[in-house]
């Protein structure tokens, strides 16, 4: 995989590159980076050209702007593209990434040819406010700004919550209990370490913008033959499924779904995920 940068009005924006064919856009999720799509991209880079951008704020991209929303990281998007010359592309997206792939297809309908918008059912609740509750019940220990003091502690606490969840990274109990520890295990937890210091300052923003976001409005709009992959997790059955009311929403859709499929899912089940999605994609 090869890396470059984009220089966008939003800010400069950094992304891998790789593979032959149609361009696919990969927008990933909140509070990873570009990186988690590695696995995704080695498999589909054998029919697309795959770009996947660290999100503004995320990996080593600029961080956004005070006041952006979800459409502003979508016209960023937009210009990552203009800046390569691509005049259409396939966007898939993976919880953040599947509402800014939303609002790129409902705003830049003549750039957006497909979408693969994937989520774990607390990412696709239909209800605007039935969503925010079930995804803050996720994002909560993100979401922590203590009060401002005079004497800088408040920025003594925000550091100490951040150490907790990237200590929590760090040493994962389900990876150093296990049977075999391998070098890349472990060189995946370091990954992810550094992405969760890379974009500490910009995780609440980013939820933020998630929360303020009309993903039901955007989804009418999308005019764009659209895949919707739902991810499953027993934790997550009191929330029904609710892939099939997204499909409803869009004018074009069609539904697959994963079970016992998590936060990693764009790694664990890239294989399914890739053969789903490169089948819709080269759809004529």
């Amino acid at each position: 995989m090869q890396r470059a940068y984009a220089s966008t009005p939003e800010g400069q924006i950094h992304y891998y590159s790789h593979g032959e064919g149609a361009p696919l856009l990969m927008l990933h999720e909140t509070p990873r980076s570009a990186w988690s799509f590695a696995p995704l991209m080695q498999l589909m880079g054998k029919k697309f050209h795959c770009l996947a951008p660290d999100t503004l704020g995320f990996g080593m991209s600029d961080p956004p702007s005070p006041g952006m929303k979800i459409e502003d990281l979508a016209r960023s998007m937009i210009h990552l593209m203009d800046e390569r010359g691509i005049e259409r592309a396939h966007v898939l997206g993976f919880h953040t990434g599947n509402k800014i792939a939303a609002a790129m297809a409902a705003g830049w309908p003549d750039r957006v040819i497909r979408t693969v918008l994937i989520g774990m059912t607390h990412s696709l609740v239909i209800s605007r406010k039935a969503r925010n509750a079930a995804i803050m019940t996720v994002v909560r220990k993100h979401m922590g700004v203590y009060e401002e003091s005079a004497d800088g502690s408040h920025l003594l606490r925000n550091w100490a919550s951040d150490f907790n969840g990237v200590s929590g990274v760090w040493w994962n109990p389900a990876i150093m209990t296990s049977a075999q520890i391998t070098d890349e295990r472990l060189r995946g937890q370091e990954a992810r370490a550094i992405e969760m210091i890379q974009c500490r300052r910009s995780i609440a923003q980013v939820y933020s913008m998630n929360f303020d976001f009309d993903f039901t409005a955007t989804l009418r709009r999308v005019k764009a033959p659209s895949l919707v992959i739902e991810c499953c997790v027993p934790e997550e059955a009191h929330l029904g499924a609710q892939g099939p009311g997204m499909v409803k929403l869009l004018k074009r859709g069609e539904l697959l779904t994963l079970k016992n499929a998590g936060f990693d899912a764009t790694e664990a089940f890239a294989p399914e995920i890739a053969r789903a999605s490169s089948r819709h994609l080269l759809q004529n």
